[in-house]
């Protein structure tokens, strides 16, 4: 699970965008009904960024409601899962290909990019990558050779295939406003090799595959004590010549994230000369992880998504010069990986039946006014 951090609307500004936007809002209801006509999403920012989905094998279908869906709306997808380490080399040496190639020929089929999701983390790796069959931390040379390995045939496999890499994932620690905590020193890569690990990984993607964009991707990167740790570790890898291309920003936001710490972030990051990319983005309906759940889509929630998609595209598209794509973690409301028992998040600007919501509308806006 990721952690959050939350913001508040005004009570203000909500009043004002509901109102300014009521008496143009006569063609869509709640359930996404009596729609005037939508524009794709991959058309609606053809000319500012990519818009793409994280996915299963099993949304490859071309027969099916997300299979079809993908193709009217994306122009990227990301593997959710059968990309991770556990899903490709859960035993060592031996390489399980069949979920990813299903996703990548797709990808091909389709005329989509594809975003290789992910190389070297903490998570979701197989235990044979860090401890010897004693339990015992692997010496630093050993676990750095099997990290090449692993690289190089996952980056082998699919050179000239997939446009970006997530190369590192969620390396930086949270939660730490003096900032006196910068590397998740509980991961077992740092454990076992220190922060240069992050630089071996991303030198051994370069070999491997030297057209591939290569980036650093984590979660909570708009607000302060995550961002400047980010900036520092870009900064200090490219002051250093360690071939690294893009930031990934995980937009795992409630409505009430602050838009103002988006756009600071945009702009810090901006300045780095790489390129961003909204890598996860979801938009929960609540306003915090407290708030009681429900499994209805709610005139409440239908207004608090009305007011903060839009204006969180807006601050995407102020920063369309810099950022390259934007990828939602799903396709529609039917599934999210926030959702539990008794507590869906509704965050897509699809519904649970794939057609576009409210919401999409506003979005829809901000560009053909």
């Amino acid at each position: 699970m990721k952690n959050f951090r939350v913001h508040f609307w005004s009570f203000g500004v909500i009043l004002f965008f509901v109102f300014s936007c009521s008496s143009e809002d006569a063609n869509p209801d709640l359930n996404g009904n009596n729609q005037n006509s939508y524009i794709p999403l991959k058309e609606l920012f053809k000319d500012h960024f990519f818009v793409g989905a994280a996915i299963t094998p099993a949304h490859t279908d071309i027969r099916t409601p997300h299979g079809r869906t993908l193709v009217e709306h994306f122009n990227s997808v990301t593997a959710e899962n059968v990309m991770k380490p556990d899903a490709i080399q859960r035993i060592k040496g031996t390489f399980t290909w069949t979920e990813a190639d299903r996703i990548v020929q797709f990808a091909k089929e389709n005329n989509m990019k594809v975003r290789g999701h992910t190389l070297t983390w903490h998570s979701q790796t197989p235990d044979w990558f860090f401890f010897d069959q004693t339990g015992a931390l692997l010496s630093k040379d050993i676990a750095l050779k099997q990290l090449e390995e692993h690289i190089t045939a996952v980056m082998t496999r699919y050179r000239g295939m997939i446009d970006s890499w997530d190369v590192v994932n969620e390396a930086l620690f949270d939660w730490d406003p003096d900032g006196q905590i910068i590397y998740r020193e509980d991961s077992p890569w740092y454990k076992i090799i220190g922060e240069s690990y992050i630089d071996s990984a991303f030198v051994y993607a370069h070999r491997a595959d030297p057209d591939a964009k290569l980036f650093y991707n984590d979660y909570n990167s708009i607000f302060s004590w995550k961002r400047n740790k980010i900036f520092d570790l870009v900064k200090r890898l490219k002051d250093n010549n360690i071939p690294i291309h893009g930031i990934g920003l995980q937009g795992h936001w409630f409505v009430g994230t602050s838009v103002e710490d988006l756009r600071t972030t945009l702009e810090l990051f901006r300045g780095l000369g790489v390129e961003i990319q909204i890598t996860e983005l979801d938009l929960s309906v609540y306003l915090s992880s407290n708030e009681p759940g429900s499994v209805v889509y709610t005139d409440e929630f239908n207004t608090r998504q009305r007011i903060a998609y839009p204006e969180i595209f807006r601050v995407l598209l102020d920063y369309s010069d810099a950022i390259a794509g934007v990828t939602f973690w799903g396709i529609g409301d039917d599934a999210s990986w926030l959702d539990t028992p008794g507590r869906k998040h509704f965050p897509f600007l699809l519904n649970e039946q794939l057609q576009p919501k409210p919401a999409y509308f506003d979005v829809q806006r901000l560009l053909r006014r």
